[in-house]
């Protein structure tokens, strides 16, 4: 489709349309058990191109050094992008990290609708609905998976949310009801369920402000419609935050969404460290208890006839210990008194002002949550 298809058919969006959509679908999405091989073979050839973080796209346009002239022909050559054009969907939808599928998903839709404008004598509306759909999608889901982290310990390599972008989602979701006024309805119900995906990933990440000023969005732009599952009752005005949390945490106990239990163990660890910073150890342990417990049912539930797990969480640790090193990170963690704590409550060393390897934690070998205990538990698990 991309070297032959478009070489011979350049303005057909339909094109467009099945080529955005296997970056969205077959690579992007997780209903191909051989989804994270696609992802990360394409991560590593676009790594090459667009940098360690995939945000380095400038190089490609003004490429001044050999390597960067070759890679701007590759990408020109092989891929059949335009580093410019690039840059626009950057700007409007990022940042975006250009190792991802996601990315990809929304350049080609994007392509798609900009060739639509060129030739709209040859475009029918569902033509345009079916790229505008492929957008907002796609960049949904670069919210929910689309950062990626390498463990500085076992190299694993996982996806996380990318919280950066909660307002270029929402952006989207707006100017594509602005612009489909027959699916207006379906496309604000989508809006509707991404916000309370944000705020919920918000507050389970610890990002506080952020969530209240979400749940406050949401609370004025959909006052009339609950907001927890199966809850007629939970209109905004009847709920806290905290309580909106604290309801989707129970139904996530038996929700299978990779990145939505990961995101709730990550946020829980996240809270029981806070709770031990402030001394309260019994609200430590019920933190820890109910991560643990999380991530048991997750396990069970999505585990297939032999016993395994069919679309894996990352081990325990380096969940519990990411969650530790953004915590004691000396840039984007707790103030230096709260890091204190911790590094004392958990036995760890105190902090230097050296490289960012003295936020290091140590390597731990246990790749299963530790069993609950009545007791405080400060030793790093």
């Amino acid at each position: 489709m991309r070297d032959e298809g478009l070489k011979y058919n350049p303005d057909d969006v339909l094109i467009f349309r099945e080529l955005a959509w296997q970056f969205q679908h077959k690579i992007g999405a997780n209903l191909d058990d051989g989804n994270m091989f696609y992802k990360m073979k394409w991560a590593e050839e676009m790594a090459d191109l667009f940098g360690p973080e995939g945000t380095n796209y400038e190089s490609l346009i003004t490429p001044q050094t050999p390597v960067d002239q070759t890679n701007a022909m590759i990408v020109r050559g092989k891929y059949k992008l335009d580093p410019a054009f690039i840059k626009v969907v950057d700007q409007e939808h990022g940042p975006l990290d250009w190792r991802l599928p996601e990315a990809h998903a929304i350049y080609w839709g994007e392509k798609g609708l900009e060739q639509a404008k060129l030739h709209p004598d040859k475009v029918k509306q569902d033509d345009l609905i079916m790229l505008r759909r492929i957008v907002y999608q796609s960049i949904y889901q670069a919210f929910k998976h689309g950062r990626i982290a390498v463990s500085p310990f076992s190299g694993r390599v996982s996806l996380e949310p990318n919280l950066e972008l909660v307002n270029r989602v929402n952006e989207a979701y707006e100017q594509m009801a602005a612009e489909d006024e027959p699916n207006r309805d379906h496309i604000l119900r989508a809006q509707r369920n991404f916000l309370r995906d944000a705020i919920y990933f918000l507050y389970e990440n610890n990002r506080m402000k952020d969530a209240a000023k979400w749940f406050k969005y949401l609370g004025d732009k959909f006052p009339d419609k609950p907001i927890v599952e199966n809850d007629p009752t939970s209109l905004p005005k009847n709920l806290t935050l905290d309580e909106y949390a604290v309801a989707v945490v129970q139904i996530d106990i038996g929700e299978t969404s990779q990145e939505r239990v990961t995101s709730a163990v990550q946020g829980l660890i996240g809270h029981s460290y806070l709770a031990l910073v402030q001394d309260d150890d019994a609200a430590y342990q019920n933190y820890k208890n109910l991560a643990t417990g999380v991530y048991r049912k997750y396990a069970k539930a999505t585990a297939g006839a032999k016993g395994e797990v069919r679309i894996a969480l990352p081990p325990w640790d380096e969940l519990n210990r990411s969650v530790v090193m953004g915590l004691l990170d000396t840039q984007r963690g707790l103030p230096p008194d709260a890091r204190a704590i911790l590094r004392s409550r958990l036995g760890l060393p105190a902090e230097v002002a050296a490289p960012a390897t003295t936020n290091a934690v140590p390597v731990v070998s246990t790749n299963s949550p530790p069993a609950p205990t009545n007791g405080p538990a400060p030793a790093l698990p």
